[in-house]
Formats: C-alpha cells, sequence, structure tokens
C-alpha cells in the first residue's frame, strides 16, 4: 500500500468540489426516503442454468455525474423464480458482475434470486471507462456513497412491493453500504454484511489503507488533515441510527486477522444490533473472499432462516 505509485492513490485529486462537500456533510446522518424507482428489464437469458437478466432504472441519488445517472442490475435467478431475493452491494473498486455472480451461483443452490447493482462511478457508471480507479475525490466517495445506499433501498423497496422476502449482504466497503440499507429500509429484511465496518473511518484512517492515500492532495499527512478525513468519515456510521427490530436477524461475518477492517469496527456493528449473529474465520481480509464464499454464501441463508424465525435465541 505504501508504494502505490501516486496516480494510483486514494483521492489522488484531493477534497474535490466544496459545495458538494457541505451538501455530505448537511445530510448524511439524515436516513433518505426510499424513492419509487421504474425498473426496465432487458432480455432475459438462460446461462449454465440460471436466468440472467439486466436492468436500468434512473437514479434517483443526487449529485451524479451524468454518466452514472442510468444505475445499471443485473438480477440472476433460478427457474421458476423463487420468493427470497438478495441484493448484493459493490466492494470498494469492484467493477461490473463477475465476483458477486458466484456468490449468486450458491445463493440459487439456496433458492435465493440475486440481484446485483453496480455502484455509480464504477464499471458502465464511469465518467472515464479507462480509469479503473475512478473515485478520484474525497467527495466523489461521499456522492458514490449516499447514492450507493439510496439506490439500494429503492431496489430493496421495488422487491419488497412485488411480493419477495428481501434481504442485503455485501462484502468489506459492500457490507458497510448493505448495513445501511438493511437498517434503514422499514420492512423486515435479511442482512449479511461481510469484512463490514459500521463506518468507512476505521478502515481509511485504522487500516492498511491508510498508507494508500494521496496525503498530499488532501493538504499533507499531518494532524489537521487526519482530524478533518476523520469527521468526513466518521459521520457516516450504522451507529447513529436506531436499529430496527429485523436487524436482531443479521448475521456477520468477519476474518479474524483482517488488516483493512479493524475487528473492533465488526464488534462495534454487531454490538449495535442486540440478537444479531456474529461469526469469526481465521482469514484475512483477502483470504476471506477468495477462500470463503461459501461463508458468505451461508451467511445470507442463515440471515434470511433467522428472519423467518424471530423467536431463536442464537446470538
Amino acid at each position: 500500500m505504501n508504494r502505490t505509485p501516486p496516480q494510483r492513490r486514494v483521492f489522488r485529486d484531493g477534497w474535490g468540489d466544496p459545495d458538494v462537500l457541505e451538501w455530505y456533510a448537511s445530510i448524511v446522518r439524515v436516513p433518505p426516503e426510499p424513492p419509487s424507482i421504474d425498473l426496465i428489464p432487458g432480455k432475459a437469458r438462460l446461462v449454465e442454468g440460471l436466468v440472467e437478466t439486466d436492468l436500468t432504472f434512473e437514479s434517483p441519488a443526487l449529485h451524479l455525474p451524468e454518466a452514472s445517472r442510468t444505475a445499471r442490475v443485473r438480477m440472476i435467478s433460478p427457474d421458476p423464480q423463487p420468493e427470497r431475493v438478495c441484493l448484493l452491494m459493490a466492494a470498494w473498486n469492484e467493477h461490473g458482475y463477475r465476483a458477486r455472480s458466484k456468490l449468486a451461483r450458491l445463493l440459487a443452490a439456496d433458492g435465493i434470486a440475486t440481484v446485483i447493482l453496480e455502484n455509480p462511478f464504477y464499471g458502465d457508471r464511469r465518467t472515464d471507462p479507462s480509469d479503473d480507479r475512478p473515485l478520484a475525490t474525497v467527495a466523489d466517495f461521499g456522492v458514490m456513497g449516499r447514492a450507493a445506499v439510496v439506490e439500494g433501498m429503492a431496489l430493496l423497496t421495488h422487491f419488497h412491493r412485488e411480493g419477495y422476502d428481501t434481504g442485503v449482504g455485501g462484502y468489506s466497503m459492500g457490507g458497510n453500504i448493505a448495513a445501511f440499507v438493511g437498517a434503514l429500509v422499514d420492512f423486515p429484511t435479511a442482512i449479511a454484511p461481510v469484512a463490514a465496518s459500521h463506518s468507512p473511518a476505521p478502515p481509511f484512517l485504522h487500516g492498511v489503507m491508510r498508507e494508500s492515500l494521496a496525503w498530499d492532495a488532501l493538504g499533507g499527512h499531518n494532524a489537521d488533515t487526519e482530524h478533518r478525513l476523520q469527521e468526513f468519515f466518521a459521520s457516516a456510521t450504522v451507529l447513529d441510527h436506531e436499529p430496527p427490530p429485523h436487524t436482531a436477524a443479521a448475521v456477520l461475518v468477519a476474518g479474524t486477522i483482517d488488516g483493512f477492517v479493524p475487528t473492533s469496527a465488526v464488534l462495534a456493528l454487531h454490538r449495535h444490533w442486540p440478537g444479531s449473529h456474529m461469526e469469526w474465520v481465521r482469514a484475512g481480509h483477502a483470504s476471506l473472499l477468495w477462500r470463503h464464499k461459501d461463508r458468505m454464501a451461508r451467511a445470507a441463508v442463515a440471515a434470511f432462516e433467522r428472519l423467518d424465525a424471530p423467536s431463536r435465541s442464537e446470538t
């Protein structure tokens, strides 16, 4: 991380638009209302025995660049379509659907359809298709995070109104956003965050990612810059939101030797959701994703089961 070249460092263009930063500070602690969306489906196709359908909708989120305003979604489902659908949110710098499609196939074996949202600024929603590190400023990160939460809530609400039992999960940053989405909707939802902090602050400022930040572009690696970053990142935390009853059914998974997400940040989320189940895997951040996809899929399945049986005393 420390050897990351300047052009690939995180927030290489600094803080970004001050008006956007001011807007973000004014709304970050205010839960968004899930807006209605009009999902436009493409042609369904059969891929290795599962039905894949690409869908789009106009994002209701604010301050998105033109290239990000059309939200892109892939639904992967057994045939016939099951009653359960799980939304999977994107990890840091995750372009496209490939990684989450592997999880979707594991979930399909348990009769769960998967919806995969491509985050703003990523994949086909990049302003520059050749840029594989598209979040150039802190302001961009704030816009992306808020938009992902708004779009995720809109998707869950859509499928809930269509009569599905809904769930949400994700890995790393995707797990953090899934925690926001799942805790902010007002209907029962299975939640399965993996390697997820309660806030972006611990991974960026207390994990190894701090070594890859473009400190010079942000004002220098000094106490004032660290304090400003801490204020920005810590302003977005699931701990600020009263947990709804369905968070007691959540299943969290994390690695015991994760250098990116401190265990204290995972435990804070677990403790904020009384009754939630915490599973520890002897793994690092990357090895949890590479070698334990089955554990990640089982967590989502277990969250649905716990949601269906709220009287269970397992914690």
